[in-house]
């Protein structure tokens, strides 16, 4: 009976300690894989252009919610399981609000979309009068996490290292020729992204790690430019 009721303790424990989210869909599409790739978009980023709304999801705090469940990377993560579960493949957040003296995690509101091709959207950028003609601006950065916070690793562009990815690290690097860049990483596993980039325009390359069997695998991901400024530039 005592184990009992301290798994249901701990239960309770875990729940209050998770962050509160409250969902609205009304779709009739069926779940996506686990594995199947879903679009984070920014509020400054524009709905896609023929998606489908498929309903809303709201992430907050529930007043015990550890900074750990409450992390960026976290409640994204939790956005992406409930858009595949509806049968989306775009979150498309609408208010973001970062931790503060108040709370210490962060809160979304967002609107789960479905389009044909979510991958493509990593790649738009909104660019029309390039500051820089003459070169590519690629922003890398990894966000505080305490997720494989003391693993770090190289990121190479082709055969050249160009950001040594540490929690709570950033940099700018440009690049003088468009084309398709190999950016990849590697611990014991290898991350890599094939990143179209033309002259005059600016990306941004999130860098994160997941959990391995030995040690922390790295994550390589092309986020939208606003998202990619709001993450990057609240690395102090």
């Amino acid at each position: 009976m005592k184990r009992e009721i301290a798994y249901i303790v701990a239960g309770m424990m875990l729940l209050a300690c998770s962050p509160k989210v409250t969902t609205n869909f009304s779709s009739a599409w069926d779940s996506l894989p686990e594995d199947a790739y879903v679009a984070v978009l920014g509020p400054e980023s524009p709905e896609p252009e023929n998606a489908e709304a498929l309903g809303t999801i709201s992430i907050g705090d529930t007043g015990f919610t550890t900074t750990r469940n409450g992390s960026y990377e976290a409640v994204l993560a939790i956005a992406r399981d409930r858009a595949r579960w509806a049968g989306g493949n775009v979150v498309k957040i609408d208010k973001h609000k970062t931790p503060d003296l108040i709370c210490s995690t962060h809160r979304i509101e967002a609107r789960i979309l479905r389009v044909s091709d979510a991958k493509s959207l990593d790649f738009k950028i909104s660019n029309p009068t390039p500051s820089h003609p003459d070169c590519v601006i690629i922003y890398f950065y990894r966000p505080p996490s305490s997720i494989g916070s003391l693993v770090s690793y190289d990121v190479n562009i082709g055969e050249a290292a160009v950001f040594r990815a540490k929690n709570k690290s950033k940099a700018e690097v440009k690049v003088y020729e468009e084309g398709v860049l190999n950016i990849w990483a590697r611990t014991e596993s290898r991350a890599e992204i094939n990143l179209p980039v033309k002259l005059g325009e600016e990306y941004y390359i999130r860098c994160t790690v997941t959990m391995g069997m030995m040690t922390g695998h790295p994550l390589l991901e092309a986020v939208v430019p606003d998202m990619g400024r709001s993450e990057s530039e609240s690395i102090k």
